[in-house]
């Protein structure tokens, strides 16, 4: 699409994000650039994950389902940004949006932040059990209209932009308690289908990343699910220093090798560079959601042991009193 093709309405025009921004004190503006950054992709991943590990073994198919959560968000959102190729109101306002970053990578439509905080958030508000269900979801209320409001405050998405995408997000949400009561399996199965019509229909956006963590998902718990897992804290940390790295290095792969070649799918050619990419993440996230199976195996080592004393946990619980003690695995964290 060209840079004029925009939605032809009200909640599309960067004159918009120019009034909702002028109308706001400083305070709150500065105060919407330091929320937005709980929307980015790398954190809502990193407080998904970390719950996954760390959450009590009872509760291990809810966070599973909060990560199913987060990639179908991936796919989705990206593949839809691929596919309308909107362009961001900071590109196209008249005059420019003084207040805007002078570039920002990727298109407008939906908003990534406001997708991913809507689904990531609201998942966690549906299955965690601190406090109250009240105040677990007036917490991600706040959350879900803030941090969609600061992109539009900060000239990077259009009002239409995060309407669309917090909407999308609690649907996400929606459809994942709906199918995932048994298994998690179907709600990665959704995720690769996202992923696979997306790059199909001609988006580029992150599509190997979408394709390659939903495959992970989908070939891996079904193989997880039935089993226990009861890992110390410092096997977690252990294991998940190995694992996390990957995600690097496919990335690093990515940019250094050059492989030339590829293959017929779909009627698309596809490099070989792009194929060993969307393996590279299907074994990173794959690897994630076996950490703490793995992990529990590495319970009874010297090494394990030892750091587990040092560390200010008992068993897999946080707790300052606990440190010089002998490291336990009855203990349960609940989030």
């Amino acid at each position: 699409m060209s840079e004029e093709q925009v939605f032809p309405t009200r909640l599309f025009d960067p004159e918009l994000n120019r009034a909702i921004h002028e109308a706001l004190p400083g305070v709150v503006v500065d105060a919407f650039g330091a929320l937005t950054v709980l929307g980015d992709g790398a954190i809502l991943v990193a407080i998904a994950t970390l719950l996954y590990w760390f959450g009590s073994e009872t509760d291990r198919h809810d966070r599973a389902m909060v990560l199913a959560v987060a990639v179908t968000t991936l796919a989705l959102v990206t593949g839809l940004k691929g596919i309308l190729e909107i362009p961001r109101p900071l590109y196209v306002a008249e005059p420019p949006l003084e207040f805007a970053p002078a570039a920002y990578p990727g298109w407008s439509t939906p908003s990534a932040h406001a997708m991913g905080a809507a689904a990531v958030y609201g998942a966690l508000a549906v299955v965690t059990n601190t406090g109250t269900r009240h105040q677990r979801y007036a917490a991600a209320a706040f959350l879900v209209v803030t941090i969609p409001l600061s992109r539009v405050v900060i000239g990077v998405h259009y009002l239409g932009d995060v309407i669309i995408g917090a909407t999308l997000g609690l649907l996400l949400v929606a459809v994942a308690v709906r199918i995932t009561t048994r298994s998690v399996t179907p709600m990665f199965a959704l995720s690769l289908a996202i992923a696979v019509a997306a790059f199909a229909l001609g988006s580029e956006e992150f599509t190997t990343m979408a394709i390659g963590a939903s495959l992970g998902g989908l070939v891996t718990w079904p193989l997880l699910e039935n089993r226990t897992a009861n890992p110390l804290a410092a096997s977690l940390l252990f294991l998940g220093l190995l694992v996390l790295p990957l995600l690097g290095v496919v990335k690093l792969l990515e940019v250094s090798l050059a492989v030339e070649g590829g293959l017929v799918i779909a009627g698309t050619m596809v490099s070989l560079a792009s194929i060993l990419e969307t393996i590279g993440f299907a074994l990173a996230f794959g690897g994630a959601l076996a950490v703490p199976y793995l992990a529990t195996r590495l319970n009874d080592t010297d090494a394990v042991r030892k750091l587990q004393t040092v560390l200010p946990f008992r068993g897999r619980h946080v707790e300052l009193a606990a440190v010089g003690d002998e490291p336990s695995v009855d203990d349960r964290t609940r989030f």
